[in-house]
């Protein structure tokens, strides 16, 4: 199909040609679209831009902003669209949202809701230019160039599933659809295909070399001797080629992943496989607004009329039961050890050869330390497949299939899985039963968190090495000789929030990691992090290091119930601040706000007691039965970060406790105090008024009228006063109630005293 014969206007921006990788090529485009059509180019922008908006839409942040946040976009595209009448403006606000995506790309993990938001706009437009009825090819040129990128960022998306198959496949795919756009645009002589054309051979050149580099990646892995020059090759691309910086910083990143693979090749470096050992995905939370022990009857009551789209399958009273380590003579408030609520096994489809099956409970204990906890056993890991492993539980996570036994539907990631289990089943589990003037139930998740415990690890010769008849591959026998291992990397970084390539774990640093060596026997390593914890005891019983999992599983929990306890500040913050400005205001019922202040410092010293006597345990050696076990606890504390956590958090408790609500409190009990002496000195004032006129009218000094009107007024005045005097502190409402309720309370109790009299004859036998 030919392009229509228009021609596109005779103004600055098409002087010369569009140039796709010029510096001010988007900037023409965006002056083209303001000033001759009227399109308001950075709401377009914007809509590709949610940063703040679940806090706007969501105040609590539970529930996914997806939704709202499309139907806000698609109603900005269909407002600007029609600002676009002809077609080669239309083109020029697809270029436009192309230029946007690509933008918004590089800042933001949310590529689902980048995607959705690109498919958004293309649906709108098609439907509000009838491109289906009539179409217009330099339009359908622009839009494929966004679906283009839209693909690019389904790429990325299947790189951070950590499969290599998806990615492999996704990739080619991009190729594909590179060069079938390609074709597309060399029809075209307009202006538009000119700028797709240049654009998309770049792209092309680009996906190309990044395939080559991956291909690379994989024979070296695989024991290939030949050696890779891509650095060379970069060098030449970049002198043919105008690759972005991110582009090239991409590419860079495979060259130096290749670099430490060819380094270790030439070294005859061991490569690392854990050959046995157990991942635990830990999602730590913390409940306020109810006490445990309603948790608990809570539970077991949602237990026996399940409901919500995760059905327990069980519900057991103690979780500590395969680690009996804690000390049982505790009160029960102190006690870690506390309920667990068994679920569906939890099914990960990662591809079609990779399905992860975990075990999954909730765990609640009376110290306040809840957690989501999911557990898998692993076996023959190699570094990749370890390290795409530790990052499942990350929010940035790729796109795959997360399905739990017993649910009518699926999930796209595991910590979207957990959000909907805590925060929504759950949360609605727990307030269930919340009254009126019941304290609402919240729940604040705290940090997710990755625990390895490595059973048995092997030296390998490469990745995937295959088993050999006769062959004995040396087993790692302690932790110093793991980290000298190809891929002992991915054991001392933290759980990435990215990726950049299937093999980055080899330039992993190890500057950010604590290490406890020597736990109990020598060589024995436990390595923390920021979100993670490895415990490798590789020459000790398993249930010896089992004692250490379970500590290391509760002190990575200890996030949630900061989470809660800094939470609860922030509450009683604002409340106070609540409190104050509805004080001030005309009318206000004083009275009912001194009482509601009264009963939240009473509930804030109730928290402080709590929580101390929480951190002061920690740091005991009464938690724990063995005293190694307590201290092993007190250095987990340490390395992990969360004893700075703790002092940050009784730091801020302190400043809560030592502000100015208690001399608040003070100030406006005096000025209540103030005007019950007031009311009564007026009261009395009166009275005294009063009686003396009696003995005025008695010695007939005045006439009996004057008397009387005289005293009718000392009366009004003296109940004017005290009306003002309390209506001013209760307001008028308040006031009007209290007068009407002590009458009504005098006459029920006159009632009851009397019925009360009557009854006693009877009563006497």
């Amino acid at each position: 199909m030919s392009d229509p014969p228009y021609r596109l206007p005779d103004d600055d921006l098409l002087d010369g040609p569009l140039e796709a990788r010029s510096d001010e090529v988007h900037l023409r485009i965006e002056s083209h679209l303001r000033d001759r059509c009227g399109v308001d180019t950075r709401a377009v922008r914007d809509c590709f831009v949610w940063n703040g908006l679940q806090s706007e839409i969501e105040v609590d942040g539970f529930f996914d902003v997806g939704d709202a946040f499309l139907e806000r976009a698609g109603a900005e595209f269909e407002r600007q669209a029609a600002r676009a009448p002809l077609g080669p403006d239309r083109a020029m606000l697809c270029l436009w949202v192309h230029h946007s995506t690509v933008r918004a790309w590089n800042h933001t993990y949310r590529v689902d809701l980048l995607t959705r938001c690109m498919i958004q706009f293309r649906d709108t437009v098609r439907k509000c230019w009838s491109l289906d009825e009539e179409p217009d090819p330099a339009v359908e040129l622009a839009l494929r160039l966004c679906d283009l990128v839209r693909e690019e960022v389904l790429l990325e998306d299947r790189l951070k599933t950590g499969s290599r198959l998806r990615y492999c496949e996704a990739l080619d795919a991009v190729i594909d659809s590179c060069s079938a756009v390609l074709e597309e645009a060399q029809a075209s002589a307009s202006a538009i295909a000119a700028y797709v054309r240049d654009e998309v051979t770049v792209r092309l050149q680009y996906h190309l070399q990044l395939r080559e580099a991956n291909q690379a990646l994989i024979a070296k892995s695989a024991g290939q001797r030949r050696r890779y020059e891509l650095r060379k090759d970069l060098r030449r691309l970049v002198n043919s080629w105008p690759f972005s910086s991110v582009e090239l910083s991409k590419l860079n990143a495979h060259r130096q992943a290749l670099e430490r693979l060819q380094e270790a090749q030439e070294e005859r470096q061991a490569w690392m496989r854990v050959d046995e050992g157990r991942i635990v995905y830990l999602f730590p939370f913390g409940v306020t607004g109810i006490d445990y022990e309603t948790i608990t009857s809570r539970i077991r009551g949602a237990g026996e009329r399940p409901e919500g789209v995760v059905r327990p399958t069980a519900v057991i009273d103690h979780f500590t039961y395969h680690a009996d380590i804690w000390e049982p003579r505790l009160e029960r408030e102190k006690r870690f050890d506390g309920l667990e609520v068994l679920l569906p096994k939890v099914r990960l489809h990662v591809d079609e050869e990779t399905v992860e099956e975990l075990s999954a409970a909730i765990r609640f204990s009376p110290m306040g330390v809840h957690c989501l906890r999911l557990e898998r056993t692993v076996e023959d890991l190699y570094p990749s497949e370890l390290h795409a492993a530790m990052f499942r539980a990350a929010r940035e996570h790729g796109t795959i299939e997360v399905a739990c036994d017993g649910a009518d539907r699926t999930w796209d990631r595991l910590s979207r899985f957990a959000r909907d289990l805590v925060q929504k089943q759950l949360h609605a589990q727990l307030a269930g039963g919340d009254g009126e003037d019941d304290d609402p139930v919240t729940i604040q998740r705290g940090r997710s968190h990755v625990l390895v415990r490595v059973l048995r690890a092997s030296e390998r010769r490469r990745e995937f090495e295959p088993h050999l008849a006769g062959s004995d591959p040396p087993m790692v026998q302690d932790g110093r000789r793991l980290l000298t291992l190809v891929g002992a990397s991915v054991l001392l970084h933290a759980a990435p929030d990215a990726k950049e390539s299937l093999w980055d774990w080899v330039r992993l640093s190890d500057d950010h990691s604590r290490q406890i060596w020597n736990q109990r026997n020598q060589g024995d390593l436990l390595i923390s992090t920021e979100n993670t914890t490895v415990i490798a005891a590789l020459d000790a019983p398993n249930f010896i290091s089992g004692d250490l999992e379970a500590v290391a599983e509760f002190t990575a929990c200890l996030s949630g119930t900061l989470a809660s306890w800094n939470h609860q500040l922030d509450r009683y913050r604002a409340s106070v601040i609540g409190f104050i400005a509805a004080y001030n205001l005309p009318g206000a019922d004083r009275s009912a706000q001194l009482e509601a202040m009264k009963a939240a410092r009473t509930r804030m010293l109730g928290f402080e007691s709590e929580t101390r006597q929480v951190i002061s345990l920690l740091h005991s050696p009464n938690l724990l039965r063995s005293p190694s076990n307590a201290a092993a606890l007190r250095r987990l504390l340490a390395v992990s970060g969360v004893d700075e956590q703790l002092e940050t958090f009784e730091s801020r408790l302190g400043e809560v406790m030592a502000d100015q609500s208690e001399a608040t409190l003070q100030r406006w009990e005096g000025d209540r105090q103030q005007r019950v002496r007031d009311s009564a000195t007026a009261a009395v004032s009166a009275l005294s008024i009063c009686a003396a006129i009696s003995i005025w009218q008695a010695a007939k000094v005045w006439t009996p009228l004057g008397w009387s009107v005289t005293t009718a007024v000392v009366a009004l005045w003296a109940v004017a006063y005290v009306s003002h005097r309390w209506v001013t502190y209760n307001g008028l409402v308040s006031t009007l109630k209290y007068a009407v309720r002590v009458p009504l309370t005098l006459v029920r109790w006159v009632w009851t005293g009397a019925a009360a009299r009557r009854m006693r004859p009877i009563a006497r036998p």
